[in-house]
């Protein structure tokens, strides 16, 4: 049964002196000449990392984390792992230090491969009480290696090896780790490529973390396929690369899709009035055709005429901004508004929201270029099996499952039903087969950047003093706010100016100790206490906390105006 170590070794011979990857041939966060790379160089890079970890005492089962920004040497890095048949732990470049210190204890990592030197020496105070982890930078210098073993080793790894340890943030507690499998991994990539097909020499571009389960399926799928992949270091350089990647399709987060349109309103709002009107009437005639084509009637013979023209004086020149030949949004990792996806489907750029979580190797359910509903994460990917418990809950069943949470029995037998069914968390409905997420059973915010980031952790450290209870809101938006209610011990007396000086200082104080995405950006204090008896609070004094956010939402809308 084929693995991913395999696919890889078929892609090295397959396709050896085809172009892999292209990307900026000096270290992120500095600007250089762009460099490309073949498959058979790529090939010598991953024997030389193979062979360097086998001389470090790696070995099958043995976990290896990788910490670092998107760059072609993570996946380096990564594919020497599975190709030795070891376990790759992506760990996040933002995370604190101590919170990479947990991952690496838990996991039991033998080696940390590492971007710079200054990772090297910022993560040393926290990881001085694992004397027996190996550290290094992950550029090993290519040495002469024995293909033909190296390839033979390989092809060995058996398919139900782990070749992953997903990482995910608890809501609560420890984040735990799901063990992926080759065979779950290679079966999702493979069941993804008939909803969302790449067609021969398209190119892509990869710029989310490669810790992250979505960009990591993405890169493995680009081993079934001849296409080719432009690195980005970072989302706030994509437009920077897009003219000379001009790709055909990108993965992407609803984040990245919310900035590029409110970019395309601004320019628009500082135009002239005629370029405004143009503009909203090529729009009326795109969300007209989109409207046809996503409930599958014909489109009007006016409105192809409207959208064709609109295309011409438009949108083509919109497009031009992104390359030229993108055609399509692969949109994950949280929740995308409809509006979005429409405008973006008004200008001829397909957008599919997918679903799915790192414990089902990233997409479970995808929307198709030709079929696909706004609102909803699409139809279960082959194989897969949905249900819905009585409260709503979604469970999946399929080959793409972890087979369970690292060194944590308990966590894992609650995961599951006894038929096998993992509990997903979220709660969601069934359109006509068409999944629709309608809230989280589970007390994750998921930001539109496809960050997970439970917040009871930060709302405690924000509590004490004049806040009696904070309430951290983030899902969906962009970065994180909260709401500070009182307490009346401490604010009686207090004016306005004294609230305001007094949650600055504990939102100072709190962001210190948190990862730049966990920070909070800004804040309002709520006219009273959240109690039982406002209906705020449960009879146990946890947090309403969808009541909260449905009493408040001009407050919160108000924090991100």
């Amino acid at each position: 049964m084929p693995t991913l170590a395999s696919t890889l070794v078929d892609k090295f011979t397959r396709s050896a002196d085809a172009p892999a990857v292209h990307f900026e041939a000096v270290q992120p966060g500095g600007k250089g000449a762009w460099a490309s790379l073949t498959w058979r160089q790529v090939e010598a890079r991953v024997a030389s990392t193979a062979d360097a970890l086998r001389a470090l005492g790696v070995g099958p089962g043995d976990r290896v984390a990788i910490l670092g920004n998107t760059h072609p040497y993570w996946l380096d890095a990564d594919f020497a792992t599975l190709c030795i048949g070891a376990v790759s732990v992506g760990i996040y470049p933002t995370l604190r230090p101590e919170a990479v210190r947990y991952q690496l204890g838990h996991s039991g990592a033998k080696v940390l491969l590492v971007e710079s030197q200054n990772d090297v020496v910022r993560l040393a105070p926290a990881l001085a009480d694992l004397p027996d982890l190996v550290v290094r930078r992950w550029d090993f210098p290519e040495t002469a290696v024995d293909l033909a073993a190296f390839r033979a080793r390989a092809r060995a790894v058996p398919a139900d090896a782990p070749c992953a340890v997903f990482y995910t943030s608890g809501t609560t507690g420890d984040p735990k780790g799901a063990v992926i499998t080759h065979a779950a991994m290679l079966s999702v990539c493979l069941a993804s490529m008939a909803p969302i097909p790449m067609k021969p020499g398209e190119r892509s571009i990869i710029f989310l973390p490669l810790a992250h389960s979505l960009q990591r399926m993405v890169a493995y799928r680009g081993l079934l396929e001849d296409v080719t992949a432009h690195f980005c270091p970072s989302i706030d350089r994509v437009a920077e690369v897009l003219p000379l990647a001009r790709p055909s399709v990108i993965a992407t987060v609803p984040r990245m899709l919310e900035k590029i349109k409110a970019g395309i309103e601004a320019r628009v709002a500082a135009s002239s009035p005629l370029r405004q009107r143009i503009f909203a009437e090529a729009i009326a005639a795109g969300l007209d055709r989109s409207r046809a084509l996503e409930e599958k009637r014909p489109v009007s013979t006016l409105t192809a005429w409207k959208w064709a023209l609109a295309d011409r004086v438009v949108f083509r020149k919109i497009r031009e901004r992104f390359g030229g030949n993108l055609r399509l949004f692969a949109v994950g990792g949280a929740r995308l508004d409809p509006g979005v996806g429409r405008f973006f489907h008004a200008m001829g750029i397909t957008v599919c929201e997918a679903w799915g979580l790192s414990e089902t190797c990233a997409p479970a359910t995808v929307n198709s270029p030709d079929d696909f509903r706004f609102g909803t994460v699409g139809k279960p990917l082959d194989g897969v099996e949905l249900k819905l418990e009585p409260d709503g809950e979604v469970l999946v069943r399929g080959p793409g499952l972890f087979t369970g949470y690292w060194n944590d029995p308990v966590a894992t037998a609650a995961a599951f039903t006894p038929d096998g069914f993992f509990r997903t968390g979220d709660i969601g409905e069934l359109h006509d087969g068409f999944l629709k997420i309608v809230d989280r059973k589970k007390e994750l915010l998921v930001t539109s950047g496809g960050k997970n980031i439970p917040p009871v952790n930060i709302e405690k450290r924000l509590e004490g003093g004049a806040i009696g209870q904070a309430v951290v809101i983030g899902t969906d938006r962009p970065y994180l706010v909260a709401l500070f209610a009182p307490d009346p011990d401490h604010t009686k007396g207090m004016d306005r100016a004294a609230l305001q000086a007094a949650g600055e200082l504990r939102v100072r104080e709190a962001n210190a100790h948190l990862a730049p995405f966990e920070q909070i950006k800004r804040f309002a204090w709520l006219p009273e206490p959240l109690s039982v008896d406002n209906g705020m609070l449960t009879p146990t004094l946890k947090l309403k906390r969808r009541i909260i956010a449905q009493t408040y939402a001009d407050v919160i809308d108000g924090l991100y105006a």
